[in-house]
């Protein structure tokens, strides 16, 4: 016999390709009976632990005798279906679904495909078509609309914050695959079906800043804002007021000379203490100094990109367009230990690493090389400038 089970979004049974009969979705003993074993699927449940589920508050003279009679109910519910068959059988004590039972739950294939999907051996291509599997099963909340009791209240939380976890690995994987429209995606789904998740929207907003959609990152943070003001009365996280500000303080960067930029840069690096920040920073900026004896290989470099569209027809589209392509190519294309800055509508800022002065030009000209095989090439100027860190301003162009 195959039994289908729906716990994400709600609560549905299905004998095969039947549905059950409404009686198998009432509310009372019965139901809370099936939803605990079914929770509890993997293993058998004794008397004791569902007496405790029904009857917290000790209200029956004899849990044992109603504990039955609630078992004979739901095993006769589950056999309307027109069969015979002993979905729940008894032994030791104990209560378990029947060896024999085909028993498909959602929930279950959700655990097993995330399994497979954090196996390192394989193909990330591989991994990420079984996160996104993996993901489709999770339609929202764990018996969603069910009661609140404790065993079920975690069991909520234990699957959201499996899903919560797979939303951010698959999208690491999407971002080292230079796969922004996907990743993107994959929060705009998670949003909707976690809607009050602030750090979805955190996770979002970065994407949105690093692709250099300001406007949109904007939008967004102020609808998590209203959002939570009209449902809770509360502000949005500490991490997401910084990326508003972020936000705020992008959108004030205009296009600048590369000297004027070093400049800026000089003068806003200088410190007389040791730096103070939170553990998101530390851990970003320890990450990258793993990096530090990469980077003491080479001379490091401040390149500029500036981006100039010469048919102004739909300029914002094509520059969005532009700015993607060449993020694309960048993040492929450039060592691991660079650094690329989307700092200002139309332009890039960049810490490059090159063997001496002589190659400074180098990386710049490898991406222009690879910008004019793109279709988005056309119609559009590349102006590359190079500066040496540690020198007066000495500036190389070169113009695509």
């Amino acid at each position: 016999m195959e039994l289908i089970i729906q716990t994400f979004g709600g609560f549905n049974i299905a004998f095969g390709s039947k549905p059950a009969p409404d009686i198998s979705i009432r509310r009372g003993k019965m139901r809370s009976v099936l939803e605990f074993m079914l929770a509890h699927h993997k293993r058998p449940v004794s008397s004791e632990e569902l007496i405790d589920i029904l009857w917290t508050d000790d209200e029956c003279a004899d849990p044992y005798n109603s504990l039955k009679t609630t078992i004979h109910r739901l095993r006769k519910m589950l056999a309307s279906n027109g069969n015979e068959f002993q979905y729940i059988v008894f032994s030791n004590g104990t209560y378990s679904w029947n060896p024999a039972l085909n028993l498909t739950i959602d929930s279950a294939d959700f655990e097993k495909k995330l399994i497979r999907a954090r196996d390192v051996s394989i193909s990330d291509d591989e991994r990420i078509s079984l996160y996104k599997d993996a993901l489709a099963y999770y339609k929202g909340e764990f018996l969603r609309g069910e009661s609140g009791e404790l065993w079920l209240t975690n069991f909520r939380h234990f699957y959201r914050r499996m899903y919560l976890t797979a939303v951010d690995e698959l999208a690491a994987l999407y971002e080292k695959q230079s796969a922004f429209e996907e990743e993107a995606s994959l929060y705009n789904e998670a949003i909707k079906i976690e809607p009050y998740e602030e750090s979805l929207y955190a996770q979002q907003i970065k994407l949105l800043v690093q692709n250099g959609e300001y406007a949109l990152a904007k939008k967004q943070y102020l609808s998590i804002e209203k959002l939570l003001q009209k449902e809770f009365d509360t502000e949005p996280t500490a991490e997401l007021q910084g990326l508003w500000l972020e936000i705020n303080q992008t959108n004030q960067y205009q296009c600048a000379a590369l000297d004027e930029l070093k400049t800026h840069f000089d003068n806003g690096a200088a410190r007389e203490r040791p730096m103070f920040c939170g553990p998101e920073t530390f851990k970003r900026i320890y990450s990258y100094d793993k990096r530090l004896d990469e980077r003491m290989q080479f001379s490091v470099f401040l390149g500029l990109i500036s981006i100039e569209i010469i048919d102004d027809h739909n300029e914002n589209d094509r520059l969005r367009t532009v700015t993607k392509t060449l993020r694309r190519i960048m993040m492929n294309n450039l060592r691991a230990c660079d650094i690329i800055c989307h700092y200002a509508a139309y332009q890039f800022v960049l810490l490059l690493t090159t063997t001496t002065e002589k190659h400074k030009m180098t990386p710049l000209d490898r991406i222009k090389r690879l910008f004019e095989q793109e279709p988005d090439a056309d119609g559009v100027r590349l102006h590359m400038e190079a500066i040496a860190m540690g020198e007066n301003p000495t500036v190389t162009a070169a113009l695509l």
